[in-house]
């Protein structure tokens, strides 16, 4: 049976952009539902969307997170977890894509994420920490280290990570752009509920190996430390990825299909070589 997948569209600013996106979304995966998580501020600005955010954006429902704008960016995974335990949960699908408002798929879900078995957590360059280095933001200030240390105490006294004999645990980072989970991860997850300690890009790919769940490489950057890819596909600076390099990469046969971050509309984007799914699946 095909894979029956869901879009939670996580966006706190620039609207026009978002509605551009989420066009495209649906354009390419007819069929496939797309909720939106607003988690973005409060006052005025976050008051407009809230009220707009559905309808302007064309999404089948919104889900608008009940913490601060930062906390939010820190902390995607658990806002992804309050809008499971309060709507998610009801939903019908088999495989949940979590798109930030700034990743562009040019492609559909199911040839994006070809290389993700359902069953498996799909996660952007997850890479030992080793490899990363310890000047990542995450683990490389005070804050930051301390948080990664409690992090992982938690994870030693509620799962025994690293205490068995014969057993080393490798810990990774990754990048949050992009992840897809299977229900059942999704499920494990809200039910281990996990401390807001370190951040969603550490504790995705910890709580994959705590739970038992296998992680597989999205394949949209090639390596963590790869310059090459950079004027594609990056989450250290930023450097937005210029219309004319999306376009020269679609026009190839076997061009790149996933950019990021693309802050701009785009609107001719329908000009563009994208390949459509034939179905919802």
């Amino acid at each position: 049976m095909p894979i029956k997948r869901l879009v939670v569209f996580r966006f706190h600013r620039d609207p026009l952009v978002c509605r551009t996106r989420v066009d495209l979304i649906r354009r390419l995966n007819p069929g496939v539902p797309v909720h939106g998580l607003f988690g973005g501020p409060g006052g005025a600005r976050g008051a407009a969307f809230r009220l707009a955010g559905r309808r302007v954006l064309g999404l089948d429902a919104l889900y608008v997170s009940r913490h601060s704008g930062p906390w939010n960016w820190k902390n995607g995974d658990l806002v992804l977890l309050d809008w499971y335990r309060e709507t998610g949960h009801r939903l019908s699908f088999d495989v949940l894509h979590f798109i930030e408002w700034d990743l562009l798929l040019t492609e559909p879900l199911e040839r994006a994420y070809a290389g993700v078995p359902a069953g498996a957590v799909g996660l952007t360059v997850p890479t030992p920490l080793s490899v990363i280095g310890d000047d990542w933001r995450w683990i490389a200030g005070q804050d930051e280290a301390r948080e990664w240390r409690e992090l992982l105490a938690f994870a030693r006294t509620r799962y025994g990570y690293g205490c068995d004999d014969g057993y080393d645990p490798v810990p990774h980072g990754c990048l949050g752009d992009g992840p897809c989970f299977p229900r059942a991860f999704l499920d494990d997850y809200a039910a281990a509920d996990p401390p807001a300690l370190g951040n969603d890009e550490l504790r995705y790919p910890l709580f994959a190996q705590l739970l038992g769940y296998q992680v597989v490489d999205t394949g949209f950057r090639r390596a963590w430390h790869c310059p090459a890819d950079d004027p594609y596909f990056n989450a250290f600076g930023d450097r937005n990825i210029e219309r004319a390099t999306i376009a020269a990469e679609l026009a190839k046969p076997h061009g790149r299909r996933a950019f990021h971050p693309v802050r701009t509309p785009l609107r001719g984007l329908h000009s563009f070589p994208v390949r459509r799914s034939a179905g919802g699946g």
